[in-house]
């Protein structure tokens, strides 16, 4: 089945998407990009430069086009079926790390605080579960390691049952620590 890397954006999921996708052989697919390749929104949102995901029709494509052996990077994790994904590794990372890359990155100031306060909330995080189970989610600390080091905790996760209880949700929680950037 299906690998899903999920996160908020810049906290690096394309680049452990595809370095996973690279080191398992199996076929990396960007969410964002078939999205808009095959038209799966329903509408365009200029303040925020952003499509507007159609949920449902994301999900009936890709479960004609998942074939259960693919790496499948995303923070849209509703738009994922449910009955093609073995395992989702949200990836989190620092809020004030989260916020400098996006700054880099060009982000609209509004969509960085968006971005920021949905990090420090775990908004993907409570969406995977509520999506796909706890059982199926695991929650991975970016902050300080490369991409290859993140890799390596997912494949070491996917080969040991010990490690994957260790990633379970709540082991990673900004709240406490920077509520203050939710104003």
């Amino acid at each position: 089945m299906a690998l899903v890397i999920a996160g908020t954006p810049g906290v690096g999921k394309t680049s452990v998407a595809q370095r996973l996708s690279q080191r398992t052989g199996r076929r990396y697919l960007n969410l964002a990009n078939l999205i808009v390749e095959n038209q799966l929104y329903a509408g365009f949102d200029e303040e925020r430069k952003a499509y507007v995901v159609d949920t449902r029709r994301c999900r009936e494509y890709l479960s004609q086009v998942l074939t259960c052996r693919e790496v499948l990077d995303t923070h849209v994790v509703e738009a994922v079926p449910p009955s093609k994904v073995s395992q989702v590794f949200v990836l989190r990372l620092n809020p004030i790390q989260l916020r400098e890359r996006l700054r880099a990155r060009g982000y609209p100031e509004r969509k960085i605080q968006e971005n920021v306060e949905a990090e420090v909330l775990g908004v993907v995080l409570v969406d995977a579960v509520n999506h796909f189970g706890e059982e199926r989610v695991c929650e991975v600390d970016t902050t300080g390691l490369s991409v290859d080091e993140v890799v390596q905790v997912i494949l070491d996760a996917l080969a040991r049952e010990e490690i994957m209880k260790n990633l379970r949700p709540g082991s990673v929680d900004w709240l406490e620590k920077y509520h203050h950037l939710l104003h």
